[in-house]
This record gives C-alpha cells, sequence and structure tokens, in this order.
C-alpha cells in the first residue's frame, strides 16, 4: 500500500543507512520534516490566519449594535422661533431588527472561510513535507557525492604515485606523471565542488526549519534503496481526495454560504427606536416612537443569489478540468518514476560492473605497458560518471516519488 504521509518515507525505508561520521548525530527524514512542521514561518502565518477568521466569527456573530441619537429643533430662527423659546429637543434610542436568518447566514459564511483556510494549511503542510523530503534527498545526494569524490581522489592519487613510479624507473614517459599530476587537480577540485554543494544543501534544509545555518546536519538515507509504488490507476483514484480538490469543494460550500446571504437579504430589516422629546413653548415633554423599513430589497437578492448560481458553475467547470491536468501530470511523473528506477538497476546491474571490469582490465593493460595513461584514466572517469549518474538517478527517483505522494496525499493528513 503506498505511503499515507510523507513521514511513512523514512520508515519504510526510502531512505536507509549510510555511513555516518560518529561525531554528529544522523538525522532522519522523519525527524526532518517534524522540524519543518513545527516551526516553518509559513504554516505559522497560516495558523494565524485561523485565528483571525474565528474572531471575524464572534464579530459576524453579535447583533446589531443599538443606537443613540438626539435632535434640536427649532432654534436660532426668527420670529417666533429666535432663540431657544420654541424649540423641541429629542433624545432617542434605536434598534436594527434583522430579519430572514441574516446572523445565521453570516455565521455560516464564517465558518465556510475557516474551513477554507484550515484546508489552505493541510495543502501547506503538504508542500513543506514535499519540500524537505527533496532537500533532503539532495543532502543525501551530496553526502554520496561528495564520499564519491573522495574516493576518487583516493584513487587519482594512488594511480599518480605507481606512475611517478614508473616514470622514475624508466618504463614510462615524463608526460605520463604530468597528466597524472592533472587529474590529481582534476579530482581535488571535483572534491571541493563537492563539498560546497553539499553546505548549500544543508543550508537549504535548515531554512525549511528557521534555522540560518547549515549547522551539523547528517542526513541518515540510502538513494539506492528504491520502494515499489501502486498502479497508476489506484494512484490517480486518490486524486479527488486531496486538498486541492478538497479545495473546490470548499469553494462551493462558501457560494452556498454567499446564497444564504442573499436569500436573508431579500427580507428587509426592521429599524425601531423611541425617546423623550422636550417641547421648550410648552414646558412639556413626549415621548416618540418610530420605524423605517428599506423596500426594493428582494430584487437586490434575486441578483446576488443569480450571481452565486453562475459561481457554483464557474467552480464546478474548473474542478473538472483540474482534475484532467492533475491526472496528465501525474502520468508523466509516474512515467519518470519508472524510467528513474530503470536507469539506476541498468546502472546497478550492466554498466557499472562492466565499468569495473574494464578499470581493473586497462589497470593490468597500463602495467604491461599495453595501455597508455590517458586510457587508465579515461577507464577510471568513466566509472565515476557512471556511478555519478547512478546516484542522480536515484535521488530523481526519491524526488518524483515525493511529488508523486504530495499530488495523491489524502485530505486531512498531516504529515
Amino acid at each position: 500500500m503506498f505511503f499515507t504521509h510523507f513521514g511513512r518515507l523514512a520508515l519504510a525505508g526510502v531512505l536507509g543507512a549510510w555511513a555516518l561520521p560518529t561525531h554528529a548525530e544522523p538525522l532522519t527524514l522523519e525527524a526532518a520534516i517534524s522540524r519543518t512542521l513545527a516551526s516553518n514561518p509559513a504554516l505559522r502565518a497560516e495558523g494565524a490566519g485561523v485565528d483571525a477568521l474565528e474572531q471575524q466569527l464572534q464579530l459576524d456573530s453579535l447583533k446589531p449594535a443599538p443606537t443613540i441619537g438626539a435632535d434640536l429643533e427649532n432654534v436660532a430662527g426668527t420670529g417666533q422661533v429666535s432663540g431657544i423659546r420654541s424649540a423641541e429637543a429629542t433624545l432617542r434610542l434605536g434598534q436594527v431588527i434583522e430579519l430572514g436568518g441574516k446572523r445565521e447566514a453570516r455565521r455560516e459564511r464564517g465558518l465556510a472561510d475557516i474551513a477554507k483556510q484550515e484546508n489552505a494549511i493541510s495543502r501547506l503542510r503538504l508542500d513543506l513535507a514535499a519540500e524537505t523530503t527533496k532537500r533532503f534527498v539532495t543532502v543525501v545526494e551530496g553526502q554520496d557525492e561528495l564520499a564519491l569524490a573522495r574516493s576518487h581522489l583516493e584513487l587519482a592519487r594512488e594511480t599518480g604515485s605507481a606512475i611517478r613510479y614508473r616514470v622514475e624507473r624508466g618504463v614510462a614517459p615524463e608526460a605520463d606523471a604530468v597528466l597524472a599530476d592533472i587529474a590529481v587537480a582534476r579530482a581535488e577540485l571535483a572534491q571541493e565542488n563537492a563539498e560546497h554543494e553539499l553546505e548549500s544543501a544543508k543550508f537549504a534544509l535548515a531554512s525549511l526549519w528557521g534555522e540560518i545555518g547549515p549547522g551539523e546536519i547528517v542526513a541518515n538515507g540510502a538513494l539506492l534503496d528504491l520502494p515499489d509504488v501502486p498502479e497508476f490507476e489506484l494512484l490517480a483514484e486518490r486524486l479527488r481526495a486531496t486538498p486541492e480538490f478538497a479545495g473546490y469543494e470548499l469553494d462551493l460550500a462558501r457560494i452556498e454560504a454567499d446564497r444564504g446571504v442573499a436569500r436573508a437579504a431579500a427580507r428587509p430589516d426592521l429599524a425601531l427606536s423611541a425617546g423623550v422629546r422636550r417641547l421648550e413653548a410648552f414646558n412639556d415633554q413626549a415621548l416618540v416612537f418610530s420605524f423605517s423599513m428599506p423596500f426594493g430589497t428582494a430584487e437586490r437578492s434575486a441578483f446576488a443569489v443569480a450571481r452565486t448560481e453562475a459561481e457554483v458553475d464557474v467552480v464546478s467547470a474548473r474542478r473538472d478540468a483540474a482534475l484532467l491536468e492533475a491526472r496528465q501530470i501525474l502520468f508523466g511523473r509516474y512515467q519518470e518514476l519508472r524510467h528513474a528506477r530503470i536507469e539506476v538497476e541498468s546502472l546497478s546491474q550492466r554498466m557499472l560492473p562492466a565499468a569495473e571490469r574494464g578499470l581493473a582490465l586497462t589497470r593490468a593493460g597500463y602495467d604491461d605497458a599495453r595501455y597508455s595513461v590517458l586510457q587508465l584514466t579515461q577507464a577510471q572517469g568513466t566509472l565515476l560518471q557512471l556511478q555519478q549518474e547512478r546516484l542522480a538517478a536515484a535521488a530523481r527517483y526519491h524526488a518524483t516519488l515525493a511529488d508523486i505522494e504530495r499530488s495523491t496525499a489524502a485530505a486531512g493528513v498531516h504529515p
């Protein structure tokens, strides 16, 4: 059965044991993903977005606030209403009474917004887990590249010593020693390049959990362990359960919530107020009452409802188009995964054994003066190149597998 989340990659043996220095504690893929999901700043930001929407939900669930107002009439006029002799002062309290379930409709819309934000967090968690996996694989590849570079440098130095010995004995031309020195210099440069590439890969991995430097990272993994995956159709069936496609359903739920708000708006709200009026001319007070209600809301509501119906068609069509595109991308990745496995197996079972035999024969032939130093260094270079190609193909396999797992991960799974 295919993995349920990226953390299972380490447990399933995707990246197994690797020769580790004793001074550094090995870092597993599962531990790297845990660090990322615990400390990544982007994930914290999305979580804060949920908090903001929850506060907005509380706000939308409140009744309309009461109002207080005052009027002063018939002042500073002329004749009988000059000064304040005929003034009328009114103090009133008002309240809007919402009808048609508007508050509940706003609440449903708020809950839909929170669900969408939580889905966005699920998507980001999967994105971060996939990116951590790929950067972890790059670190493992860099470690193996550095090990190859060191091995090749050691071989170049040993070969150079043997060639200089032959030159000193007069059984090989001095030019062979020059070529051997060049090979050693190239091997030293390759090792330096592998070292700085590895440091860059470590830096990139550590940045996912907020560190500003590579630190003492030694990734515990073996690229040549290639796990099996299910058939394509089994993977494709999982596409509809991913957060991406859950997002379309949440979009539809949000539109339905908007439709509820639009329908509730068809029923107008009632605004009531009551107060006390001071009649200065009579030196008396009186109560005043008023109410108001807008009209024409039903027509506006109908337009809003029609808009949501059109939006449903848009989201549904986009969902269908996205599913076709996702299947196409998944199929391409699946083919790349199969090719990478074939490449690793071919290199391991056919080409590398042949290159090793060829190097042994060339070495023996050089000792017998049947082959030149160029042929010897070429045989060594061919072996190194094939080893590097196998590493690259294995790393590509794991990176592609991470993309496949990301694109088919079930909604709600938190690596």
